[in-house]
């Protein structure tokens, strides 16, 4: 037996399936670029913190980030109409399908960069650093790839019918 949705749930699905926004994601290559976009903020948010001297040169540069970041994960959610934040409960069967095609995808590009970077590691001998940079940007891609994998998959929305009755 499944769960009802709770009044959560309902919110929480009325907000993934706004249509407000629905233009900023409309094509397979504006969902591209907003998945790129968030690629390269996710990896500039990291680079600051070696790169920011003083705790004031941080929080100036890492509010911004932070901020366009929220920004296109808030996109990159309403492209999947919210197929990796709703509660099962909240999908039907075709959606929990999707969901268990993309985070099967994504585990599996994940074992792949996972083996690449330990060899990479094994082969070079790096410093503590690296290893830690390293570490860090696994688990980013572990928790992003999802996402990333669902954007670029989902499919162009039907334009609405032309022909008015």
């Amino acid at each position: 037996m499944t769960a009802q949705p709770t009044r959560y749930d309902q919110v929480m699905l009325r907000t993934m399936n706004r249509e407000e926004a629905r233009h900023w994601h409309a094509t397979r290559t504006r969902r591209r670029a907003w998945t790129a976009a968030h690629a390269v903020l996710t990896a500039a948010t990291l680079a600051v913190f070696p790169l920011a001297g003083s705790g004031v040169a941080l929080l100036a540069l890492l509010v911004p980030l932070i901020l366009a970041w929220c920004v296109c994960t808030g996109v990159l959610n309403s492209a999947t109409r919210g197929l990796l934040e709703l509660r099962a409960r909240a999908l039907d069967e075709r959606q929990l399908a999707e969901r268990g095609r993309v985070h099967t995808l994504a585990h599996r590009t994940q074992l792949a960069l996972l083996l690449a970077a330990g060899a990479a590691l094994f082969l070079t001998d790096p410093s503590q650093e690296a290893m830690a940079v390293t570490g860090v940007a696994l688990v980013l891609t572990h928790w992003l790839l999802p996402l990333w994998t669902a954007v670029l998959l989902a499919a162009d929305e039907p334009d609405d019918d032309p022909v008015a009755a």
